[in-house]
């Protein structure tokens, strides 16, 4: 019983920090769908000097690894990501389906994290080094990093055009 409390307790609050990043009120900024998803795809599509990704890329990025944690909380443990592949980096050549990809996994993610048994939370994720409550709080984590980044170069788009620079 003490175990189900814990993971029930870590489940209400990844889904609630997972909501906050994506459509709620965080204390930092603009949350991630009012903010980005609402890009038009001239600016999301934009290669800007000193960034090594787009917009585009850098939220396909986040849905490829939300879809990799959707993957092994429902069970498919042969499921992976080779770093630095055309998976883990989209081309993100199509913002409305880098948009729609995030939005999918994000939803899918909300529905497969209470569903995982508690006693699965302190075990290994299928074919890593790590727990899946690791993989969970990395992969906030790691949204919350490459938002920043997105931020960056939504920051160098929207200067490029104030100065009449084409994007």
């Amino acid at each position: 019983m003490k175990e189900e409390n814990a993971s029930l307790t870590i489940v209400n609050d990844v889904i609630k920090q997972l909501n906050t990043f994506y459509n709620g009120d965080p204390w930092v900024t603009d949350n991630f769908r009012s903010r980005i998803l609402s890009l038009n795809s001239e600016d999301a599509l934009a290669k800007v000097d000193g960034h090594n990704h787009s917009i585009a890329q850098l939220v396909g990025h986040i849905a490829a690894w939300t879809n990799f944690a959707v993957q092994k909380l429902t069970g498919n443990d042969g499921y992976d990501i080779e770093d630095n592949s055309i998976v883990d980096w989209p081309a993100g050549g199509d913002w409305k389906n880098a948009c729609d990809e995030f939005e999918t996994a994000h939803k899918k993610l909300l529905v497969a994290i209470p569903d995982l048994p508690a006693e699965k939370w302190s075990a290994k994720v299928p074919g890593r080094n790590y727990t899946f409550i690791y993989l969970i709080n990395g992969l906030l984590q790691h949204a919350w990093y490459h938002y920043g980044q997105i931020g960056s170069v939504l920051a160098a788009v929207n200067k490029k055009k104030a100065s009449n620079i084409p994007v």
